[in-house]
């Protein structure tokens, strides 16, 4: 009969004690961060080694029942069962200095390598070139136990962590909301990017996604270039898993079912022409051949640093007020019923009916602010869109303003334009002008839709939200097309639905 110690390292994984005690001289950067950069977290580990981070910042604010809401997946309905887009939100735990409005978790920068998992065995071999390949042929209950391992060590090593309000920081897997905001850039992106199937990539897809018959095989982590975040790979090279089961989508949200590995990013068996920031997957846990766990060539795994939610007594009582706070707001919507429903309680002595008066008021008020809080995501959704058309529409015009110019410096020349080039230039004008005309039409067939929102009184915050998110790009002229929309939300929402010449010269000013 096996021990345990014995199990332990025929899953590569030793005893923490002997780690402790084991002596290695310190890996070279090669094998720990071959694409430094200076706002990277790098965590010692075991026999030399180390991890690298980067960090994810989210802009959530100081409360603590503060989170983003973002929209993940895509438009596209094929393969909606499992890819369609969904309402999502995401937080994080630890503060940004000097920027109070924002929140920040740490990603790992490369998926999880050979040379890591070998430094928790208690070997402390050399760290080699070959063993800068992703970590596979690993199930997902190995991987949870490497973090495991991993967070263990650094405890009794007393390595410092970034900390939250004195709660434990350790590592795990990512959840699926955290590595798809990361993947899609975060706030390193403009909203029309983060909705994208991509990431922005002007070298071309094949310089930063590891997939498809020429790549030759799987190869050494940070070799392709990184997404916006400074990640590595997160697109083909290996599969990674996510902390959570797989679920179906039910359009528009996930499905109840829990079920086996979900994994994202594609692979680099996978087509390159559809793998998305969307890609996700089903892995059984358990292989329907053997009935061992799952362990495949093409299926690894990279960390997240991570902290308990509430890490003292003071923070138990923000979440409480936090909480408070929300419940105690009052939403328009539930205003009556909950009128009625005090009036009942007051008048009425029975225990039980009291009890179940209770009840309703509490599944009401839950409702109202779920319900809330999905009408808040749609309009900071509807804005996003807002933005990104506006930006079509300014491109577009300023597309029409150089082909006039063009064809006025040409019928200038000595040499008389051609009646086909006459043509060709009169078709691209109008096809120009009839995309000019869409997207004006669809700008204000959204602003109809936004003055019916009911969280139109939180316009200003989400607006500033989002001006926070942008600023960070450096773009002004996204910054100033968000004005503009905002702008002409309110207009819409007083009876003064804004003509399409006035968009037009609205955009047009903007510089």
């Amino acid at each position: 009969m096996k021990t345990h110690h014995t199990a332990l390292l025929l899953l590569g994984f030793a005893p923490v004690l002997s780690l402790q005690t084991a002596a290695a001289q310190s890996w070279d950067k090669k094998f720990v961060d071959p694409h430094p950069l200076p706002d990277d977290l790098v965590l010692p580990m075991p026999c030399g080694g180390a991890m690298t981070f980067r960090p994810v910042d989210v802009p959530t604010g100081d409360n603590l029942l503060d989170d983003d809401a973002i929209i993940l997946g895509r438009s596209d309905p094929q393969d909606g069962y499992n890819e369609f887009m969904r309402h999502a939100y995401v937080a994080a735990p630890f503060a940004v200095s000097q920027h109070p409005e924002l929140r920040r978790y740490y990603l790992g920068k490369y998926d999880v390598t050979q040379n890591q998992a070998e430094s928790l065995s208690g070997t402390c071999a050399p760290p080699t070139l070959d063993g800068q390949h992703p970590k596979t042929h690993i199930s997902w209950d190995e991987a949870i136990t490497f973090s495991t391992k991993y967070s263990t060590w650094l405890h009794t090593q007393k390595i410092p962590l970034p900390n939250h309000d004195g709660a434990t920081s350790f590592v795990r897997l990512p959840t699926d909301d955290e590595w798809s905001y990361a993947a899609r850039g975060g706030m390193h992106v403009s909203p029309t990017d983060f909705m994208a199937p991509t990431w922005p990539m002007p070298e071309g897809a094949d310089q930063y996604i590891a997939a498809g018959p020429d790549l030759g095989g799987m190869q050494r982590v940070g070799q392709m270039k990184p997404n916006p975040l400074g990640l590595y790979d997160m697109l083909g090279e290996a599969s990674q898993m996510m902390l959570e089961p797989y679920r179906l989508n039910r359009v528009g949200r996930l499905q109840g079912l829990a079920g086996g590995i979900l994994v994202c990013g594609g692979n680099y068996l996978s087509n390159p022409d559809e793998i998305t920031t969307s890609s996700r997957a089903e892995v059984p846990l358990y292989s329907p051949q053997t009935g061992e766990p799952t362990r495949l060539p093409e299926m690894g795994f990279r960390l997240v640093l991570a902290t308990d939610a509430i890490g003292s007594l003071h923070g138990t009582e923000q979440a409480q007020n936090a909480f408070n706070t929300l419940m105690n707001k009052t939403l328009p919507a539930s205003a009556d019923a909950q009128t009625a429903l005090a009036g009942l309680q007051k008048n009425t002595t029975d225990p039980a009916t009291l009890n179940g008066l209770k009840l309703i008021q509490t599944a009401m008020a839950s409702d109202s602010r779920a319900r809330f809080d999905a009408d808040r995501q749609a309009l900071a959704a509807q804005i996003q869109a807002l933005v990104a058309l506006a930006a079509d529409i300014w491109e577009v015009d300023h597309a029409i303003q150089l082909i006039q110019k063009s064809a006025d410096i040409l019928k200038s020349q000595p040499t008389p334009l051609t009646p086909a080039q006459t043509a060709q230039i009169a078709n691209h004008l109008q096809a120009r002008q009839t995309e000019l005309g869409g997207a004006i039409n669809g700008y204000i067939s959204l602003l109809q839709a936004v003055t019916n929102s009911q969280a139109l009184p939180d316009l200003s915050a989400i607006t500033a939200q989002q001006a926070d998110a942008i600023k960070a790009l450096q773009d002004d002229r996204a910054i100033q097309f968000l004005m503009v929309t905002a702008q002409n939300i309110q207009s819409s929402h007083s009876g003064k639905l804004p003509t399409g010449q006035t968009i037009k010269s609205q955009i047009e000013a903007i510089h």
